[in-house]
């Protein structure tokens, strides 16, 4: 305790221009790389707003359209655009342009 007492004040939050080794601010050891609460709080927000939106634009598709997009972007077994073609007797090609103009339709509701 006594060494407590008699030792010497630190400042709690050092300029950061020291270049000594020997200083050192307390506010540095205490400073969380965490998030605020704050920050989660926006981040969840920009979430759920930005699933709303994806949401609202994958209902303005055909069903079609949304099979497309469904099978080649929101699954874990991604489908090729071969199988697609297959699945709806027409050109890769075809599948491909089908995807472009989905994701075009989606692009200009998210943005709306």
């Amino acid at each position: 305790m006594e060494s407590r007492l008699h030792g010497q004040d630190v400042c709690f939050d050092l300029s950061s221009d020291d270049s000594d080794d020997d200083n050192y601010s307390p506010q540095e050891w205490l400073t969380s790389s965490d998030p605020s609460p704050e920050q989660l709080l926006e981040k969840q927000t920009e979430s759920d707003s930005n699933h709303e939106l994806l949401f609202k634009g994958l209902d303005k598709l055909d069903d079609r359209s949304l099979d497309i997009i469904e099978s080649r972007w929101l699954t874990d077994k991604k489908a090729t655009l071969q199988e697609l073609a297959e699945k709806y007797d027409v050109s890769a090609e075809r599948i491909r342009q089908l995807e472009s103009a989905a994701m075009k339709k989606l692009k200009s509701q998210i943005l709306a």
